[in-house]
């Protein structure tokens, strides 16, 4: 069985990367929809801020852009081909 490319490798951690985003962004949804529909009373709580916090995890935006900069990359080629 062939070892793949060293792009091939970069390219496939890039990829389960991004399922681990999509997993994170779809949970980091329902927190979101806890949040709109706490009760009034509830939404400077604790909870709230915690709800907030998690709604509003802007490191999320990073991952993704820090995803599309990994996957675009210009990766050498070695053996005198670049």
């Amino acid at each position: 069985m062939k070892r793949q490319s060293r792009k091939d490798r970069w390219l496939d951690a890039v990829n389960k990367v991004r399922e681990g985003l999509d997993a994170l962004k779809d949970v980091q949804s329902e927190y979101v929809d806890w949040r709109d529909n706490l009760p009034e009373n509830l939404e400077c709580s604790p909870l709230g801020e915690k709800l907030n916090e998690v709604a509003d995890a802007s490191f999320i935006d990073e991952i993704e852009s820090a995803c599309d900069e990994a996957e675009y990359i210009e990766l050498p080629l070695g053996f005198g081909r670049d």
